[in-house]
């Protein structure tokens, strides 16, 4: 059993639309009490890379996203997912830099040392 398992993540697939892009990315989720919690780790330049986001299902069936993941659930994910004595950041660019395709993702970059 893998430490991951032992905290409530699982491994999922990627998503197909990610592949190209990210292909040695990886995909997990955690059930929590109002849906689940979709977390994507890549290593890209060399440096962490770590997304968080919250999801529910809709009547339809279909995913949609839900609320912010809260600072504890980002940092389980961090302590989780990226090494010990890496440091992590969250970036807000410049508005003109800003880019925001999905609702309630959060991403953390590691800091290069």
């Amino acid at each position: 059993m893998s430490r991951y398992t032992r905290t409530g993540w699982r491994k999922v697939p990627l998503p197909a639309a990610l592949y190209p892009v990210m292909p040695t990315a990886s995909n997990y989720q955690k059930e929590v009490a109002d849906g689940h919690l979709n977390l994507i780790i890549d290593v890209e330049d060399g440096l962490f890379h770590l997304s968080i986001s919250h999801r529910v299902d809709g009547p339809d069936g279909k995913t949609r996203p839900g609320r912010y993941p809260s600072w504890d659930e980002i940092y389980e994910a961090r302590y989780e997912f990226c090494p010990p004595k890496a440091t992590m950041a969250m970036y807000l660019p410049t508005k003109e830099e800003y880019v925001n395709i999905h609702p309630t993702t959060f991403h953390l970059w590691e800091v290069s040392q």
